[in-house]
């Protein structure tokens, strides 16, 4: 591997404007910057392919003060601009309070420093921690090649289980799945308009080169969540090799509206075993409307994984997000009983 960023050029930009601009003007060659936590040790390993080039200017948002802003209104609900801190996620009373889950997926990524430093935004556009594609020797699909490596090879951990095409990478976010629970929806800049999705729209599917919706001359201006109105019971579960700082093997989010016991909603959303965040509907379908029972929560966490199809050596998953699945619904369960 090699240690020294190569040259480029960087530009901090005074509002949403003129990063638009920037990015029409260099188009591929330009990349946006924030905390850097993931862009910058790209760029120093020379990860780059036909699809993958490195930059040639780094347009840093993070001087925008329009992106570092978390507001609330009752009606609304929740604004957090692209380049605000996961720390300062975990530090908002209003996070706390109405949008717990968040605050507990935030806490399980990285490391103190990596959450000082590292944003939502650069959170939910993070690239594949897959072995291969890390790896400036192999030319995988997501980098342009025609082949991806880890199918016959290293698979064990950051790897899918669920919706394996040419690239069977895992997405790395802890928020994306929080966010996909909370109904979030993400707002998009161009030069020429800005648009908003649905969260779970953010992110494509396997046969992509790139991980999100996000085209060359877009980037992430901010992310909406609605109002919680009603009271919301939410849980966020992850399970990882190392507890001090680690990419979920499996993670679930679930965000339930419950009265008298009974689930008049849920969402539940697991994380580490697919392309993306994966919403489990047929799992939602079997406890809406209903109180919890053992035997439900296990027809549930059954019906989460329904559809799967492991690779070789990350079976053990299945099980896995099944017991994650179980443990959210219990925990939940007990605050009604």
């Amino acid at each position: 591997m090699l240690f020294e960023l190569p040259s480029f050029e960087h530009i901090n930009v005074r509002d949403i404007e003129e990063a638009a601009f920037w990015l029409q003007k260099y188009g591929k060659k330009a990349r946006v910057v924030a905390g850097g936590t993931d862009l910058l040790s790209l760029i120093k390993d020379r990860i780059e392919g036909p699809e993958l080039k490195l930059p040639d200017l780094l347009i840093n948002i993070k001087t925008i003060h329009d992106l570092n802003r978390i507001t609330y209104d009752q009606e609304s609900g929740l604004r957090i601009g692209a380049v605000v801190t996961l720390n300062r996620l975990i530090t908002s009373d209003v996070i706390e309070q109405k949008y717990n889950i968040l605050s507990q997926a935030v806490r399980q990524v990285g490391t103190t420093q990596i959450r000082n430093m590292g944003t939502i935004g650069g959170n939910l556009c993070q690239r594949p921690r897959c072995v291969y594609f890390r790896h400036p020797h192999f030319i995988c699909f997501k980098k342009g090649g025609n082949k991806c490596y880890a199918v016959m090879g290293e698979h064990r951990y950051y790897h899918s289980i669920f919706q394996n095409g040419k690239c069977v990478m895992a997405h790395p976010s802890d928020i994306g799945p929080a966010l996909v629970a909370l109904k979030a929806r993400a707002i998009i800049v161009s030069a020429n308009r800005e648009r908003e999705v649905c969260i779970e729209d953010f992110f494509l599917g396997p046969n992509n080169f790139t991980e999100t919706i996000l085209k060359s001359d877009e980037f992430l201006k901010e992310i909406q969540i609605p109002a919680q109105k009603d009271m919301t019971q939410q849980l966020f579960l992850k399970e990882r090799i190392r507890h001090s700082a680690d990419f979920a093997l499996s993670s679930v989010a679930i965000a339930a509206k419950i009265s008298d016991g009974i689930f008049d909603d849920v969402r539940i959303v697991l994380g580490g075993i697919a392309p993306y965040p994966y919403k489990a509907p047929s799992a939602e379908g079997i406890v809406r409307g209903k109180r919890l029972t053992e035997e439900l929560i296990s027809k549930a966490a059954e019906a989460s994984v329904e559809g799967a199809h492991p690779l070789p050596m990350n079976g053990y998953k299945v099980d896995l997000a099944k017991a994650l699945v179980k443990r959210c619904l219990r925990s939940i369960g007990r605050v009604h009983d």
